[in-house]
């Protein structure tokens, strides 16, 4: 190797880790500076990781004690968001924190919330991107679309929620379905004053039972079944937010994969039938000759 490539090997090298140098340090302390001139503190800085190991270690103490619902209390603040909680009470709000390198300001109050979220996609603020994460699970739905593309779905979307047809064609559906619950209750209380029963897990099949006859109406059941498939889903993006967990990731792309050849077989289902419906995938698919979306679009 002549000394001219051991220069340019040299230099390619010093070159890069000035500029991790200055994305990892010098970039974050500026920020950091700059919120504290204006009042706005919190858990320091750390190179590369930021405060994520922090807040690791705050979800695994909370989770490690019992829920304060078992004793009635219902201030759950600091189980489910125990970073904000302490952070918050130390640091006051607003406070900064850091994941990884990215700063993240924590906000709470209202005015401020609607200003930020009416500015997105062209204002003063843009939407967060996804990490591969998030991406996963989220897909390419509304929440991820920006511009000219969000403006179009969203306008598609208005269709189906238009006030008028939900409480004609789907407030039945709900209102059936949560009275069949309601009946269960009662044949279960069977005439007593009192009784106890644990809700959570009808409450979640009613939700599942309401959204895949709405959103898939003659194929409710497999209906049922993406939905199953998206909270395992979620709760294998839970894992990997918790730690690095990369079965949680790899199982994550395997659901997904299950999940939207699920919802290509009833698109196809949909087509073959030409029934006329109601259902939030038929209206989807129905959409305005000029405004349609496609396939990949509507998974």
């Amino acid at each position: 190797m002549t000394h001219l490539n051991i220069l340019v090997l040299v230099a390619v090298f010093c070159i890069r880790l000035f500029k991790f140098a200055y994305n990892t340090i010098w970039i974050p302390f500026r920020i950091q500076n700059h919120f504290k001139k204006q009042g706005v503190t919190g858990p320091g800085y750390r190179p590369i990781f930021g405060n994520m190991p922090e807040i690791r270690r705050l979800f695994e103490e909370a989770m490690s004690k019992p829920s304060p619902l078992h004793d009635g209390d219902h201030d759950v603040l600091p189980r489910v968001a125990p970073f904000y909680h302490k952070w918050s009470n130390i640091y006051g709000k607003p406070f900064l924190y850091w994941s990884g390198s990215q700063p993240r300001l924590a906000i709470s109050d209202p005015d401020l919330i609607k200003e930020i979220t009416m500015n997105t996609g062209g204002g003063s603020f843009d939407k967060t991107g996804f990490d591969p994460k998030g991406k996963i699970l989220f897909g390419q739905g509304l929440i991820a679309l920006f511009g000219q593309q969000w403006a179009l779905h969203r306008r598609i979307l208005n269709h189906p929620f238009r006030m008028e047809r939900v409480k004609e064609r789907w407030l039945p559906d709900i209102v059936a379905e949560t009275c069949k619950m309601l009946e269960k209750w009662e044949e279960r209380r069977a005439g007593r004053d009192e009784f106890e029963m644990e809700v959570f897990k009808q409450l979640h099949d009613l939700s599942a039972d309401i959204i895949s006859r709405t959103a898939f109406e003659t194929f409710s059941e497999q209906g049922k079944q993406i939905f199953l498939l998206q909270e395992q889903q979620m709760q294998f993006f839970s894992l990997a937010v918790e730690s690095l967990n990369i079965p949680g990731l790899r199982e994550m792309w395997r659901l997904d994969k299950e999940t939207n050849e699920s919802i290509r077989a009833l698109i196809r289902a949909n087509n073959e039938t030409r029934e006329e419906s109601s259902s939030f995938l038929s209206l989807l698919m129905g959409s305005d000759e000029e405004e349609r979306l496609g396939e990949e679009e509507i998974v």
